[in-house]
């Protein structure tokens, strides 16, 4: 009797941990094959439809699309803004007014495989779209530009201000790497080995000396401000400023008046 006890319960542990395994491996081909699925999020807002950027030209220059507004000509710098992972650059439209009344070019660029568009976003696509734009500005003599990526636009404004002409760099909830973002989340796997979608802002930064503003809501659950504070503390420049908007997160920092107020600063 005893015996059959024992048996019995080394068959249940014996089934319970080819179940875990079963689970473990399915997740870790899903994820292997298919992570650009957990990575990026776009939806099927109408690139040409957006009535928040009615009054902008709406150019696509080497199958990159952007938002485009014609600053002063006597200026002649832009403010380039890149999006998070989620929705579309049309949904970012409430925030040109802040950027308007510098009264400098303004561009809201959108990525390969968002906006309806038909192709699936992945990092090749998106870097070409930030080489697209960076030679945009090249051949319309836009030069000592700022550049603001939010989230995973971080790495994509990163990259731009590793190409060149870009003299004020904001970052609003940044990672030190795509890596260590998802190896914080998914503890149990091997990420280093599985990981494609690497989006590395420490290696990306590493020749840029120019200004940089990090902004980073305290509360953020996405993206939880001690990754931003990595990236603050591991990067060597030398004007660089690291501010953590209390009591707001991921989604909301547009709501904060000192949010605003740092970038207002910083551009001025």
């Amino acid at each position: 009797m005893e015996s059959k006890k024992h048996l019995s319960t080394f068959k249940f542990v014996k089934e319970f941990f080819i179940a875990i395994l079963i689970v473990y491996s399915l997740f870790f081909i899903i994820f292997t094959f298919f992570q650009g699925s957990f990575i990026y999020f776009p939806t099927n807002q109408s690139f040409e439809d957006c009535p928040g950027f009615s009054n902008y030209e709406k150019k696509t220059i080497s199958n990159t699309r952007f938002y485009f507004k014609q600053g002063n000509s006597s200026i002649n710098k832009a403010i380039i803004y890149y999006h998070g992972n989620a929705g579309s650059a049309c949904d970012r439209s409430m925030i040109k007014n802040f950027f308007e009344k510098y009264d400098y070019t303004l561009i809201f660029v959108e990525y390969s495989g968002y906006s309806n568009d038909k192709i699936k976003p992945n990092k090749e696509r998106i870097f070409k779209n930030v080489e697209n734009i960076h030679n945009f500005l090249i051949n319309n003599n836009y030069n000592n530009n700022i550049v603001y990526g939010a989230s995973i636009g971080s790495s994509l404004a990163s990259y731009h201000a590793s190409l060149g002409d870009v003299e004020k760099l904001i970052l609003v909830s940044p990672f030190s790497s795509m890596k260590d973002l998802v190896k914080s989340k998914i503890r149990i796997y091997p990420v280093s080995l599985i990981l494609k979608e690497n989006y590395d802002n420490l290696a990306l930064l590493s020749d840029y000396n120019n200004e940089l503003l990090i902004l980073h809501g305290d509360t953020d659950k996405e993206i939880p401000a001690y990754h931003s504070k990595n990236l603050y503390e591991n990067i060597y420049i030398k004007n660089k400023k690291y501010t953590p908007i209390k009591n707001f997160g991921h989604n909301d920092l547009w709501l904060s008046n000192e949010f605003k107020k740092e970038i207002d600063q910083f551009i001025k």
